[in-house]
């Protein structure tokens, strides 16, 4: 029989336990007036009040109604009780800094004493001008600026829930302990980073629990389905796109961080339901641009926790699991950026709910977890306020550093200008909204250094148009990490991918140089047109280099304009074309009349897109337009599983593909229901990693090689085509382990037996080898497990770029390499190894020693005829977190051009 449910302990209970060892507990409704504050140019705050204003303040419980742990509170409520925190209290402003994609709205809360409010303006300014991110003087005395980041995952929900008693607590003129520290800080308050993955929470979690909480782990309301709420609408997880801006949720909340550049900011998370709270210092490894000062104040914060804690009893860890060095987190790109980033982690999760057993028996409440991030977000507080002078003194300093002493090897970075092309124009677009600087050159010059493409150190110019960045700039320690040829990493076992570098990310022919070239001049931008000799051209031209393209080509087919491309190179008018090109002919699209040339002119300005009118379709060299080797794109249905077994986050990262970074529509399947599915009435279908057992059985993968043959298109990405691999009918094979050589055992099967007393064999190295293997330490074992593993490194691939899938690719190109999986080389005729890792075709980041040579002659994406139609095996998944810029091209060229 089930236990009865355990009587929920109120948070005000659990605060006002905390009261002898930390600020006093206030309820009291209090009069105030407002003093008249101020916020950045070009931002909204809410909450302005008359002078003559009567003001009272609420807490949470008084206002919700119920206390905070009773229940979840959704994402308007919360916003609700935010607006009435700045409305009545003369500490508070609120700033509404975007929305995310379903349409909530995005807020931070500024507190701060009355004064401070009054210059907020000018503190944030004159921090701005401390980074050198500002001209000017600093006009006024220094003040510590501490953000608190909640709920970047949704169903890590306590956070919110702590933001709330964590706002009061400051916003409350009667604790005086509070106050005296909001005398030289200004703590920024962001609630909820994730309003649509705490919503598809807290909604599920409200309709599954009744009117008392079940603590038994086996109840429903502790098994959240698909996709849960950990992240936004798009499946993204927004903690790992800090740095590489995919979602909007991030760009505005980024935008809102570089306005103010804060001295300290703090993650809130949950973790599994039985650890015991994590705090600060993080664990190794640390990326070696981390200064001194940054480990430090860690630990200095850390041990403030720890006396709080040490007082109530509470268990917590410290310099484990949570490392610093991946860039995409809310602590390294805080630290990145000058700042002292943390992550905060309590036990519990998605699968505590409102309370829940934990392994040692005891009783996990949603109101113990909000008191532990109260404990922890208002202790920051504290040693931001007791250390202002050093922290804003080592903030100064590090931006100075930055300027003059910059990090990393090199101190300019050169991307040649792509003529014509994208990928460059995309790169500088993301290096504006991280806000590092940089420009060009008005003058040709020649320079030495390391080339990125080749790992070599060569000769090169530096032109006009070509994109300059200096690394003496405040933002130098963000741009080291971000283009660093190869990460240095000091510990095997780390929480992420291990290399990230962007000109590998965007595949653009750039060089790094100890040598300083200054700018003089602006860099370029991105613009489109179409050039023609005639308002009626023959044909237009559009060449095919770059992601860009795959989405100008959407916005065609959109438009209902027929397509071909160029299965071959060839050259007209005096200009050479490579294999890819897209044709749009007079000849099929009459249907547009004379409107055709104005409707490819607009799009080619919309989409920044080169297009070349041509009189003929009579080609110089190579087939003419109305060639075989000339395909009609028919605009293809394209359909993708979604829903469990299938991976949430590669489900989401197509979807969003198609949906933001495309537009090009999409049909999501039910996976469950595919077996009943029509599959004629669909051209493409992507399988995204997953667990395809239960989905695809012999049966059903009948059916889909049957449709296959007779035209279809599958793309297995990932773990989708692991599952593929050895099955029937498909070609993709797996490298098998080596035998042990050593095994003692001849062809026959009989035991190599030696007399005892008969002299071993083996050499000191074999045996020094087998004792490793047997003699392991227990200690080692965590590090063992990335032996055969590749949690994310850099690899180069060489492109076969005249199959369709390889156009637009240079010869070679580069992958990010993830998992163990490693297939073989596709056999037989009409299969094509299009992109495949040569010997030692490793470049930068972190892979298990065992599994090395295994990577060597193996493939990274290939194509499968069968029957009419095709597979396209893509073994790495190519938009994973939606960044790497060249992988939106590779399957692109698998939707659209492969298989016409």
């Amino acid at each position: 029989m089930d236990s009865l449910p355990a009587r929920i302990l109120p948070i005000s209970t659990i605060l006002l336990i905390l009261a002898s060892v930390f600020v006093p507990i206030a309820r009291t409704q209090t009069a105030r007036t407002q003093s008249a504050g101020t916020q950045s140019a070009g931002t909204q705050t809410s909450g302005s009040r008359s002078a003559e204003q009567s003001l009272v303040l609420k807490s949470p419980a008084e206002y919700l109604g119920y206390e905070l742990g009773d229940r979840f509170t959704r994402h308007a409520e919360i916003i609700r009780y935010v607006e009435h925190v700045s409305q009545n209290s003369e500490r508070v402003e609120m700033l509404s800094y975007g929305e995310t994609t379903e349409g909530r709205k995005l807020v931070v809360v500024f507190v701060s004493s009355p004064s401070n409010l009054a210059r907020l303006t000018q503190i944030r300014e004159d921090n701005l001008r401390l980074a050198g991110l500002a001209d000017g003087p600093v006009e006024g005395s220094p003040v510590s600026i501490v953000w608190l980041s909640y709920n970047v995952h949704g169903n890590e929900a306590v956070s919110s829930e702590a933001a709330m008693a964590t706002l009061f607590k400051l916003a409350d003129s009667s604790n005086s302990t509070a106050q005296q520290w909001l005398e030289n800080t200004v703590v920024i308050i962001d609630p909820m980073i994730n309003p649509d993955g705490r919503d598809r929470y807290v909604n599920w979690y409200n309709q599954m629990v009744g009117t008392a909480r079940n603590v038994n782990p086996d109840a429903i309301e502790h098994r959240e389905p698909f996709p849960g709420g950990r992240t936004n609408h798009y499946y993204f997880d927004l903690n790992r796109d800090w740095v590489w801006l995919t979602q909007q949720e991030s760009r505005a909340r980024v935008a809102l961080y570089q306005e103010w550049m804060p001295h300290v900011h703090v993650d809130f998370h949950e973790q599994s339901v039985n650890s015991p709270y994590y705090f600060a210092p993080g664990a190794e490894p640390f990326h070696e641009v981390i200064t001194p000062w940054q480990r430090e104040f860690q630990t200095i914060i850390g041990r403030n926790h720890a006396r709080y804690f040490d007082e109530n009893g509470w268990l917590y860890f410290t310099k484990q699991v949570f490392d610093l060095f991946y860039p995409g987190y809310g602590d390294t790109f805080p630290t990145y950026n000058g700042a002292v980033g943390m992550t905060y982690e309590q036990g519990g999760g998605g699968r505590a709910g409102l309370g829940i057993t934990t392994a040692l028996g005891d009783t996990l409440t949603l109101a113990d977890r909000i008191a532990h991030h109260y404990t922890t977000g208002l202790s920051t507080v504290e040693m931001a306020s007791v250390h202002r002078d050093r922290v804003v003194a080592e903030f100064q300093t590090y931006f100075d550093q930055a300027q003059n002493e910059p990090a990393g090897d090199y101190a300019t970075y050169i991307i040649k200008r792509d003529a014509g092309g994208q990928r460059v124009a995309a790169l500088q677009a993301h290096l504006d909204l991280l806000g590092i600087r940089h420009g060009s050159v008005s003058e040709s010059r020649k320079a030495s250094g390391f080339s990125y493409r080749t790992g070599e150190n060569v000769e090169f110019s530096v032109d006009p148009g070509d994109l300059v960045i200096e690394a003496h700039q405040p933002r130098s320690t963000l741009l080291s990490v971000l283009f660093e040829p190869e990460t240095a990493i000091s510990d095997s076992v780390t929480y992420d991918i291990t290399a990230w570098s962007l000109p590998y990310v965007y595949d653009v022919n750039a060089y790094a140089t100890d040598s300083r070239i200054s700018t003089d001049t602006a860099s370029a931008t991105a613009s489109g047109q179409l050039a023609s000799a005639s308002d009626r051209p023959y044909a237009y031209l559009v060449r095919w280099r770059d992601a860009a393209d795959v989405r100008f080509l959407s916005a065609l087919l959109r438009a209902e304009i027929r397509v071909r491309f160029a299965e071959k190179p060839f050259t007209i008018e005096g200009a050479s074309y490579a294999a890819g090109t897209l044709i749009i002919t007079r000849t099929g699209n009459e249907k547009h009349s004379d409107r055709l040339h104005e409707m490819i002119s607009a799009l080619a300005q919309k989409y920044h897109e080169q297009v070349t009118g041509v009189r003929t379709g009579f080609v110089d060299s190579g087939s003419d337009f109305g060639s075989g080797d000339v395909n009609y794109i028919k605009p293809p249905k394209v359909a993708v599983l979604r829903g469990a077994p299938v991976s949430s986050s590669g489900t989401g990262e197509i979807w969003h593909y198609f949906d933001q970074q495309i537009e090009y529509p999409v049909t999501m399947i039910l996976a469950s229901s595919f077996a009943s599915l029509d599959l004629n009435k669909y051209e493409v279908l992507v399988l995204p990693g997953g667990s395809y057992g239960s989905i695809l059985s012999d049966e059903t993968l009948k059916k889909v090689r049957a449709w296959i043959s007779k035209g279809g298109r599958l793309i297995a990405i990932g773990s989708a085509g692991a599952f593929l691999a050895g099955k029937e009918g498909f070609a993709l094979k797996q490298k098998k382990k080596e035998e042990d050589k050593s095994s003692g055992e001849d062809k026959d099967g009989d035991d190599k037996k030696e007399d005892d007393n008969k002299e071993s064999d083996k050499t000191e190295e074999e045996e020094a080898k087998e004792d490793k293997k047997l003699l392991r330490r227990y200690a080692d074992r965590r590090r063992e497990g990335v032996e055969d593993d590749v949690p994310g490194a850099i690899y180069r691939v060489s492109v076969d770029n005249s199959h369709p899938l390889g156009f637009g690719f240079e010869d070679e190109s580069f992958v990010l390499k993830r998992g163990a999986a490693v297939p073989s080389y596709l056999e037989g005729s009409g299969n094509w190894n299009v992109g495949v890792l040569k010997k030692s075709a490793h470049v930068s980041g972190q892979v298990g020693h065992k599994v090395v040579e295994k990577l060597d002659r193996s493939l990274a994406f290939g194509v499968q005829n069968m029957g009419s139609g095709t597979v396209v095996y893509i073994v790495d998944d190519p938009l994973f977190r939606g960044f790497w810029y060249s992988g939106r091209q590779l399957l692109g060229n698998a939707v659209f051009l492969v298989g016409q």
